[in-house]
């Protein structure tokens, strides 16, 4: 039988947790999301995160994103020359943007 014949019965992240990739590609430069992985522990995070997202990155960093939050004032404007007065998520949206991927 074909590795790719293997039937998963556990539902999807049920195995693996996610993790928010933060990279750097010069040490002077900040840090910027990159993008997500899911998967089991750290290290094969890393491995994973390296692949797609590591090749001209200086610094990678790792966090689970179930412990990753996101705070931001209500001045903070998503668009600042867009002048109306929803440019600010508010606390559901920015909970729910926070939270994708946990399954809650």
């Amino acid at each position: 039988m074909d590795r790719s014949d293997y039937e998963v019965d556990a539902p999807r992240g049920a195995t693996s947790r996610e993790w928010e990739v933060f990279v750097r590609t010069a040490v002077e430069e900040p840090l910027r999301h990159a993008g997500s992985v899911s998967a089991p522990s750290a290290e094969i995070a890393h491995e994973q995160a390296s692949q797609l997202f590591g090749r001209d990155a200086a610094v990678l960093w790792l966090c689970p994103a179930d412990e990753t939050r996101r705070f931001q004032t209500e001045a903070l404007a998503l668009d600042a020359d867009a002048g109306t007065d929803d440019e600010t998520m508010d606390l559901d949206e920015m909970e729910a943007e926070t939270l994708r991927g946990t399954g809650e």
